[in-house]
């Protein structure tokens, strides 16, 4: 495998791996509470870029985008009908 492809991988895996983490959270978050805790959700989407940043610095900056953007994501789409009404 060359140089270029394992790259890629990478990157592909701290996409993928900042996906499950956010998916996994809000639809555990969904499930286990009446109504959607978004802040909670928000708040350790956060936390956790921040963590890793301080941690890593720019080497992970793939995954830490990903988690911020993922977590957006997710925030809006299960507060999509309190958000509307």
């Amino acid at each position: 495998m060359s140089a270029y492809n394992l790259a890629e991988l990478k990157i592909l895996n701290q996409v993928l791996f900042a996906l499950f983490i956010v998916a996994d959270l809000a639809l555990a978050l969904f499930f286990y509470n009446s109504s959607f805790p978004w802040f909670a959700l928000l708040g350790s989407g956060v936390g956790l870029a921040i963590i890793v940043l301080c941690w890593t610095g720019k080497k992970h900056g793939y995954f830490i985008g990903s988690l911020l953007v993922f977590t957006v994501l997710f925030s809006l789409v299960y507060n999509w009908s309190n958000l509307i009404h």
